[in-house]
């Protein structure tokens, strides 16, 4: 996204610099008239006259440098400007105009740095510097801190003079999924600007917000949130080393690596920091043996009340195996679907039932909706494998989860038999190992009608808890795997659970 070039409220902020020389000040006084007279050829040679007799004149380096942008130069503008800039550090216009050129040019780094600068000595009198770093930061896929550059823009802005700022951050507001956040920026801008450039394209964006607004209405609506298909997120937890006190991480405590190499940290959320900001999908997987006989004898509201409610960005799929795997609901937040999906798991035959495979053949069932989304799989069982040949595969399971990012959550039912054999004892020890590499948790199950609400209030208890990192992918037309790791800065005391998956682009 670039802005069209804005207009500038130049303030002259000259600190204390040796005073030009008489012959250096007579050559800026004959370009300023003659810029004033439109004899432009004149006022470019008298002001580089200037420059050459005094190199510190950093008003004349403005000058000319304002007049080779005008003139559609900008290697000798951005010159121009950076002497300015090196021969008086705190004076304001060239900084402006420089991130003016840098702009019109998208050269978004060079921006972003620019505009920085300037913000570290006066970041209150240039609100327009605010809207241009945030500009920066937007086209460099960094929305958070866009989000936050913005934010100061308007803030700063009392004469509404950059309505710029309203627009970007409607921008970054519907892309996130925050639409009715998004529909009051638009608004805000068409009142200040009803007659702009783009005043339709921005309406026809207002429109959209409020569609969608309205559909978020809707019980069968999946919101929309940050799921750009260039994004890449993971989702991990946090454990303090025993005797620190209790922390919250930041986006500074943390670095995501790809195939080993840090790459720019576009999205971070934590428990109240940008929370519910990517779609969350959670798979129910249900061993269709005896132990989960009753688990289907549910209220209507079960999944609004005890996970849906609470967080707009999650939905839900159902799957079922006895001696193959079934689907019963795709992602879905609608809580008559779901019903009707558990309501079926009873009709399955039950079987031998070959736990880890199933788990494996969900995990990759599951995983087909790009790399945006967190998921996590709550395995409803008795922890007993009873196919021949299953429990080699619990390494694959295990494996299949890390790869997809997959967090793991075994639900141990009560068996209704006699007690387990040994052989089925160590199944259920490595169905209970599956949980902390992938950062998920053992859930205690309980024979009874309770069992599903008190176990999605235990998970949107983890939800609470989660963290979520991101960065944007970059596909070069060679489609190969990477392995994308969150991992703690040096200095951190703690311990990540998950923060690993596998991405191929």
């Amino acid at each position: 996204m670039r802005l069209p070039t804005l207009p500038l409220v130049v303030l002259a902020t000259l600190a204390a610099q040796p005073a030009p020389p008489r012959d250096a000040r007579r050559a800026f006084e004959k370009a300023t008239a003659a810029a004033q007279a439109k004899r432009l050829d004149e006022a470019v040679r008298d002001y580089q006259e200037a420059v050459t007799l005094f190199p510190a004149y950093a008003e004349a380096w403005y000058e000319l440098g304002r007049l080779q942008f005008e003139r559609k130069q900008p290697d000798q503008a951005r010159s121009a400007f950076d002497a300015a800039i090196h021969a008086d550090p705190k004076y304001a216009a060239p900084y402006l105009m420089l991130a003016t050129l840098e702009n019109s040019g998208a050269h978004w780094n060079q921006l972003v740095d620019v505009t920085g600068r300037l913000l570290q000595f006066d970041a209150i009198d240039y609100p327009q510097a605010w809207l241009l770093n945030a500009v920066g930061h937007y086209n460099n896929r960094n929305p958070e801190t866009a989000e936050k550059s913005a934010r100061e823009a308007e803030r700063l802005d009392l004469r509404r003079q950059f309505p710029g700022a309203w627009r970007l951050l409607g921008q970054i507001l519907a892309q996130r999924g925050d639409f009715a956040g998004a529909a009051d920026q638009f608004r805000e801008y068409l009142t200040v600007a009803p007659s702009a450039a783009d005043s339709e394209t921005v309406r026809a964006k207002l429109a959209d917000a409020e569609k969608r607004l309205g559909n978020e209405a809707g019980p069968a609506n999946t919101p929309t949130f940050v799921s750009d298909t260039d994004l890449a997120v993971v989702r991990f937890q946090f454990h303090g080393s025993r005797g620190e006190p209790p922390r919250e991480l930041t986006r500074n405590d943390i670095e995501i690596r790809e195939d080993g190499v840090v790459r720019p940290l576009a999205l971070f959320g934590g428990p109240h920091v940008n929370p519910n900001a990517v779609p969350v999908e959670i798979s129910l997987l249900f061993d269709c043996s005896a132990s989960v006989d009753q688990i289907g004898a549910l209220t209507p509201n079960v999944f609004r009340e005890n996970l849906l409610d609470q967080f707009p960005n999650v939905s839900i799929a159902i799957y079922g195996f006895s001696d193959s795997l079934v689907r019963f609901a795709r992602p879905t937040r609608d809580a008559g679907t779901l019903k009707k999906a558990v309501d079926r798991i009873v009709s399955i035959p039950k079987a031998d039932t070959p736990l880890f495979g199933s788990i494996a053949d969900t995990i990759r069932d599951a995983g087909a909706t790009g790399p945006g989304v967190v998921r996590m799989l709550v395995v409803f069982s008795d922890g007993e494998s009873s196919s021949p040949g299953d429990e080699v595969r619990a390494g694959e399971a295990a494996g299949a989860a890390e790869k997809s990012g997959t967090a793991l959550f075994p639900v141990i039912l009560d068996k209704p038999a006699a007690a387990q054999s040994i052989g089925s004892q160590e199944s259920v020890f490595e169905f209970l190992k599956l949980a902390a590499p992938t950062g998920g948790k053992i859930l205690p199950g309980f024979m009874g009608t309770d069992v599903l609400p008190s176990i999605l209030q235990a998970v949107a208890h983890e939800i609470q808890d989660d963290y979520v990192a991101g960065f944007y992918l970059s596909p070069d037309g060679k489609a190969k795997a990477h392995r994308i790791q969150v991992v703690l800065r040096s200095g951190v005391r703690g311990t990540l659970y998950g923060g690993a998956r596998t991405i191929v682009y």
